[in-house]
């Protein structure tokens, strides 16, 4: 992932969000997703979405998504919860929920700026926009080399209302305390449905899941603090981020 100098000299430090932080809830801008303002060759600027949309020549109509996606595989250090729910492995360039574009940046394995589209011009492999990567021991790096260990389980299913439910290929463990998970955390968690292999927002009986998005807002509408949570990271109110799904 070399930057092409004839295409765009950029530095890292040049790729750091944009200074300051918007308040959360209050959209993209200023916060750590916001690389708008870019300087690029041939007189382009870069808008805050172009890193992850494209309007033309996106890689996929849905999202009209625009960064290339991991050909990581990703897997847990472990088979099952102990409920005995499996822990499914999934590909990035072929997995069809969110949490695939989520690692497309966060796994380190694609440059930021390694994109379908912009300024008229392809900007994939040694042509990309920048040479930024989230590495093995960058703070946001998750999933660095496909390995998922002592992360959040996503890409998995949630028992929604109160009933086994099958996503991506898995059911919810014979073992599972049901009663332990809040039978419907919407519209606080986001929830989402797999038929058939394709993957869409909002829960469907016996079919629900969760991704990354579930509890991370990457466009800061639904956030609460710069992490994007949809709930707080501390306490032990109904704000707090774990108490959304779990009842301890």
């Amino acid at each position: 992932m070399k930057t092409n100098a004839r295409i765009l000299t950029f530095a890292i430090l040049a790729l750091a969000p944009a200074a300051g932080w918007a308040a959360p809830g209050g959209g993209i801008a200023l916060t750590a997703h916001d690389f708008s303002g870019k300087a690029a060759s041939g007189g382009f600027t870069t808008g805050s979405c172009t890193f992850c949309h494209t309007p033309h020549k996106a890689i996929s109509t849905l999202l009209l998504w625009n960064h290339t996606l991991s050909q990581n595989t990703f897997s847990w250090d472990v088979p099952a919860t102990t409920a005995g729910t499996t822990f499914p492995s999934f590909v990035g360039n072929t997995y069809g929920g969110p949490t695939a574009k989520c690692l497309s940046c966060h796994d380190g394995s694609v440059a930021i700026g390694d994109i379908a589209w912009f300024g008229e011009a392809p900007r994939t492999g040694n042509a990309g926009l920048d040479s930024k990567t989230h590495g093995a021991g960058d703070v946001f790096n998750v999933g660095f080399g496909g390995a998922m260990k002592g992360n959040h389980p996503v890409a998995m299913p949630y028992p929604f209302s109160g009933a086994p439910n099958t996503y991506n290929g898995v059911t919810t463990g014979s073992n599972a305390t049901l009663t332990e998970f809040v039978a419907n955390p919407q519209p606080a968690i986001r929830l989402f449905n797999d038929n058939a292999g394709t993957i869409s927002a909002g829960a469907v009986a016996t079919k629900t899941g969760i991704e990354c998005s579930s509890c991370h807002d990457p466009h800061n509408k639904a956030s609460v603090d710069d992490l994007f949570l949809r709930g707080t990271v501390g306490g032990n109110t109904t704000a707090y981020i774990c108490l959304k799904c779990h009842i301890k």
